[in-house]
């Protein structure tokens, strides 16, 4: 007999119920006699049954974005989740303590039913390709946060999707302050998504380096330092989890006015986590030579030194009142330059920079990958000081240490890469450059 949405027949593997993740105790109504369920949220699974870790459950559902949970809410507060069983909704009720917990916890794992009993669009405040984003409000508290509504416009536009839910993931896995927070998913309509993140309260960095342009207007040394520290310690996060952002450009960079070292990364549309192989990507101008080099039809195995480049050229426009390191007309132009990466320092160097601020701009736009330098030692450049944190909070608000874990593939040991390190074969570059991430690159011991 089929269960639910998201589940096969029951002949199925064993539930690991050592993996749950929270569980409780709910209520289900009925007219003559209420039912007490057990309800356990596992890593990709909810199960609903009438005993504790019970083997065949009567309710289960995958996590999965395609599935949706619906909620009961009484002033501002949840009273029931409900999911959809042989066509109809059945609601489970718990204290809103429990509810609120169990909601974090299958948050951005699972769409959301009913966004408009939980929110109110206040206004449009972007627009892409097939997403728009608006700043929106909660209706309980007045909160005010941004929802990212993502909608396909074929019902067979699978790669559209495919990029939204890679990116909710990814966000998923952070917790930093200089990295976009997302909270909840909803399922609007079948091939809608209302993704709700953060509010930020600032402009585009883009929008900083054209009033820097039209302004004729240098920053001073101490105001790029602190910019860039704080999207360095982002990078060095996202590269210690594997993930790549393939895409870092003042368009994705959101910056306040009044605090320059509030800075986020946003828009992972493009990232990737734990892959080896990659199409070409990115956006002319940004782009390190090595990917920008690539064949169209050509797969190569990415590294996180890609995104030190791209923002590197970023350093390099704060550093020249928005001036590029790869100039041109027209975007095949500006790609052309991007592939011959010729870079004229005196644009730069004009302005009286420090000696140490002109060579960590070289050492993070250096030509070759194998010479040049990871977010992690970048953020230990002279430039500087001793001004390097080494702590963060992770996605469970556990303080963790940069240097403690180097930057290095956690799922990999050391002795791996040493039998490897000679092997001349494209499918372990990866690995080769995060064991390399942990030893001074050949720039910075020049340096020192």
């Amino acid at each position: 007999m089929l269960q639910s949405i998201g589940e096969t027949i029951q002949s199925q593997p064993s539930i690991n119920y050592g993996t749950v993740r929270y569980s409780f105790k709910c209520v289900r109504r009925h007219l003559f006699q209420d039912k007490v369920y057990y309800v356990h949220a596992l890593p990709n699974l909810i199960t609903i049954g009438d005993h504790i870790n019970d083997p065949n459950p009567k309710y289960k559902l995958e996590l999965n974005l395609k599935n949706i949970v619906y909620w009961k809410q009484e002033h501002g507060q949840n009273r029931a989740f409900g999911i959809k069983y042989k066509k109809n909704v059945k609601f489970f009720e718990a204290t809103s303590e429990q509810l609120q917990k169990f909601r974090q916890e299958i948050s951005c794992l699972i769409g959301f039913h009913s966004l408009d009993d939980h929110y109110k669009i206040d206004e449009l405040i972007g627009k892409g390709s097939f997403s728009s984003v608006y700043k929106i409000f909660r209706q309980h508290d007045k909160k005010v946060f941004a929802m990212k509504y993502v909608s396909s416009k074929q019902k067979n536009d699978k790669e559209n999707m495919q990029l939204v839910e890679n990116e909710i993931g990814i966000l998923r896995s952070f917790n930093h302050d200089q990295i976009l927070k997302i909270y909840e998913v909803y399922r609007v309509e079948e091939y809608h998504y209302g993704i709700i993140v953060e509010y930020l309260d600032g402009i585009a960095l883009s929008t900083l380096i054209d009033q820097l342009k039209k302004n004729q207007h240098v920053l001073k040394e101490s105001e790029i330092k602190t910019i860039l520290q704080a999207l360095l310690m982002a990078l060095a996060i996202i590269h210690q989890e594997q993930v790549i952002h393939r895409d870092i450009k003042p368009q994705n960079i959101m910056i306040s006015q009044q605090h320059y070292n509030s800075v986020k990364i946003i828009d992972f549309g493009l990232s990737i986590k734990n892959q080896l192989q990659y199409n070409r990507c990115g956006t002319p101008g940004y782009m390190a030579p090595e990917i920008v080099n690539m064949r169209k039809d050509q797969q190569k195995a990415w590294t996180s030194l890609c995104d030190v480049f791209s923002l590197g050229v970023v350093f390099f426009k704060l550093l020249s009142k928005g001036i590029s390191c790869f100039q041109g007309q027209t975007s095949d132009q500006v790609l052309a330059n991007n592939k011959k990466c010729q870079i004229d320092w005196s644009i730069v160097q004009q302005h009286n920079y420090s000696k140490n601020c002109i060579q960590l701009l070289k050492a993070m736009l250096a030509k070759d990958p194998e010479e040049r330098i990871t977010a992690y030692q970048a953020l230990q450049h002279p430039f500087f000081g001793d001004a390097f944190l080494t702590m963060y909070t992770d996605y469970n608000g556990h303080s963790t240490s940069l240097k403690s874990k180097q930057i290095l593939n956690p799922t990999l040991e050391k002795h791996y890469f040493d039998s490897y390190l000679s092997i001349e074969d494209n499918s372990v570059q990866k690995q080769q450059v995060y064991y390399r991430e942990i030893r001074p690159s050949i720039i910075s011991r020049r340096q020192q």
